[in-house]
């Protein structure tokens, strides 16, 4: 697969495709949850729309992400065409190309050089807490339920709780065969 560059808005924009999240057990700051795949893919189509930041917003401080000081601080790009393949919730992330070189060149860095990057989900939800569980081995304390999409935080130097080892990430679903191209668009 290859990155692209498109416009959008009148500016050059990274077209990158990203896993975001995959179905299995993650431990953020509620502890471990169960994402589950019925709840991914009803979520898919919200996230389209949302911002991509360089680390998650305050949420103590800033609320959601989606207000004007977080988009002057951190905001780089906005996420498009998501969906769910049965195992993983992917989409593109269109990452303005000035931005992310003024706000965090190791982004820019990354991209260019064909390295994946960790990402984490910002999202509101319910759980639904039967109590413990079990999936794939791995324990939780309740199944995430009624997810709300906020935002993709794009994390230079942090592990994501749905990280590149459990198969998300930036630019973690076009390394085929280690081949990423930068092309410029024709339309």
């Amino acid at each position: 697969m290859k990155v692209s560059i498109k416009k959008l808005e009148d500016r050059d924009h990274f077209v990158v495709p990203v896993v975001m999240l995959t179905v299995g057990v993650h431990c953020g700051s509620r502890g471990p949850i169960f994402y589950p795949a019925d709840e991914l893919d009803r979520t898919a189509p919200y996230w389209n729309g949302k911002p991509v930041v360089i680390y998650h917003p305050c949420m103590y401080s800033d609320g959601f992400a989606g207000n004007p000081e977080v988009f002057n601080r951190q905001k780089v790009g906005t996420i498009f065409n998501a969906s769910f393949d049965g195992h993983r919730l992917k989409a593109e992330a269109w990452l303005d190309v000035q931005r992310v070189e003024a706000l965090d060149r190791r982004v820019a860095a990354a991209i260019r050089s064909r390295s994946m990057m960790e990402v984490s989900t910002g999202l509101v939800c319910g759980s639904d807490s039967d109590g413990y569980g079990t999936f794939n081995g791995e324990e939780y304390e309740s199944t995430a339920r009624n997810i709300v999409p906020d935002h993709l935080a794009i994390l230079p130097d942090q592990i994501g709780a749905c990280s590149i080892a459990d198969g998300a990430g930036l630019m973690r679903n076009q390394l085929h065969h280690g081949e990423i191209l930068l092309v410029p668009a024709t339309a």
